[in-house]
């Protein structure tokens, strides 16, 4: 347990840092290569882990790839997973993920496990009409981690949900009965 310490202070120690999220360290999974058109919504995921060495940090992401289930979300969906310790880091985290790659009210979902998911709960539920004007389109969260947490129908959920946002956006009203993304 030697090294233990929260990641984000390292991020904040660097003169003239507008956020730590501005710095690919405190992110476990952030997917800006992925252009915002070639796929429909974001996917912001925290997990279970709240500190942890330097040196389990491959370790970490690999869980956190794990746990969003590699390849569910490839074509469909970018992936933002960051590094968290208290709930200020959750709403810095958002904050900055709506700022950089959400301006325009894009969909996205939050997912989020064990601890981390908590701060992300109670982050979302203190936020839920701000967050939903924003393009929130699904919430999953979990207070124990599971690696098989993400499943078919949690993507299938999501995927229906932004289809729907675009459909609105496009033609100005709700989805035909029937008509779904499968």
């Amino acid at each position: 347990m030697k090294n233990l310490i929260p990641i984000l202070l390292v991020a904040a120690a660097v003169s003239g840092c507008q956020s730590p999220y501005d710095y690919m360290e405190n992110w476990l999974i952030r997917e800006d290569a992925v252009r915002p058109f070639a796929v429909p919504v974001d996917v912001l995921y925290v997990q279970d882990r709240l500190y942890f060495s330097f040196d389990a940090l491959p370790e970490m992401q690999s869980l956190a790839l794990d746990a969003v289930g590699r390849g569910k979300f490839t074509g469909f969906a970018r992936v933002f997973s960051p590094l968290v310790a208290r709930e200020e880091d959750v709403e810095n985290a958002v904050q900055w993920y709506l700022k950089h790659h959400n301006s325009s009210g894009r969909p996205f979902a939050l997912i989020g496990e064990g601890e981390g998911g908590s701060l992300l709960k109670a982050y979302a539920e203190k936020n839920a009409e701000w967050l939903e004007k924003k393009g929130l389109v699904a919430s999953f969260f979990t207070a124990l981690p599971d690696k098989n947490f993400v499943s078919e129908e949690m993507v299938r959920t999501i995927r229906n949900r932004a289809a729907g946002v675009r459909y609105r956006r496009q033609w100005g009203r709700e989805m035909p009965d029937g008509m779904r993304v499968q």
